[in-house]
C-alpha cells in the first residue's frame, strides 16, 4: 500500500549489463511523475482485487552503474492523494467520498495525523541481468518496517538535447497491513499487493 512504496519507489536499484557498461550515466535521477504509477491491490470481501493508487509522490535515485548495490533510493507519498475512481463509479444516490475515507480514516491512512509515507532503500541484490530484490524501510502510521520488492529493469534511453537520459523499472511486492497498525478484518484482506512502474530522468 504504501508500497508504498515506491516505492516505494526505489525500483531503480537494478541494472542490466548495458547499464554497468556505461549506457546509462551515473548520478542523480528523479522520477518522471507523468510516466509513473504507485498502486496497491487488496482482496475485497474475498471476491476481487480492488485497486487504488497514489497520485502525489516523489522518488529520488542516486544511481551507481559500476556497482548497483551502492545505489540509493528514497520515496515519499502523500496519502491524501489516494485515488480509487469511486467518485466516477458510485451509485447516483451516493454521497460517499471513499477517497477521503481511506486517506483520513482511523482504520486506514489517517493522513491528518500521519501526513507522509516514506521508503528508504537499504540493500539490493541482483537475481539476473535485469531482475533483483530491493529491501528498504517503509514508514507509515508512525511505524517503520522492512519491505522487499522484486525489481525488473525495463531499459534505458538517451534522448537528443535538451532532453535527458532515462531509465525505467517495475517493482512488485506485498505487505501485511496489520504490521503497520491497520486493524485486521474488514472488506479488504490483510495482505496487500504493491506495484510501482516508473521512468527516472537524469538530473
Amino acid at each position: 500500500m504504501r508500497h508504498i512504496l515506491a516505492g516505494l519507489a526505489a525500483m531503480a536499484l537494478l541494472a542490466s549489463p548495458a547499464i554497468a557498461q556505461g549506457a546509462a550515466p551515473a548520478g542523480a535521477y528523479g522520477v518522471d511523475r507523468t510516466h509513473a504509477t504507485i498502486q496497491w491491490q487488496g482482496l475485497h470481501n474475498g471476491l476481487s482485487w480492488y485497486t487504488a493508487r497514489f497520485t502525489t509522490f516523489d522518488i529520488q535515485l542516486n544511481f551507481d552503474p559500476a556497482d548497483v548495490t551502492k545505489s540509493k533510493v528514497s520515496a515519499s507519498i502523500d496519502p491524501k492523494s489516494i485515488e480509487t475512481d469511486f467518485l466516477k463509479t458510485r451509485p447516483a444516490d451516493s454521497k460517499t467520498d471513499f477517497n477521503n475515507e481511506l486517506a483520513t480514516g482511523d482504520r486506514w491512512f489517517n493522513a491528518g495525523k500521519f501526513p507522509t509515507i516514506t521508503f528508504v532503500s537499504t540493500a539490493v541484490t541482483k537475481t539476473s541481468a535485469t531482475t533483483g530484490k530491493m529491501t528498504g524501510n517503509l514508514t507509515f502510521l508512525g511505524i517503520t518496517k522492512p519491505v522487499t520488492l522484486d525489481v525488473t529493469y525495463n531499459g534505458f534511453k538517451a534522448f537528443p538535447a535538451p532532453r535527458k537520459s532515462k531509465v525505467g523499472f517495475r517493482a512488485v511486492g506485498s505487505i501485511n497491513k496489520t504490521q503497520w497498525g491497520m486493524p485486521t478484518g474488514g472488506p479488504i484482506a490483510d495482505d496487500v499487493k504493491i506495484e510501482i512502474n516508473a521512468e527516472f530522468e537524469q538530473k
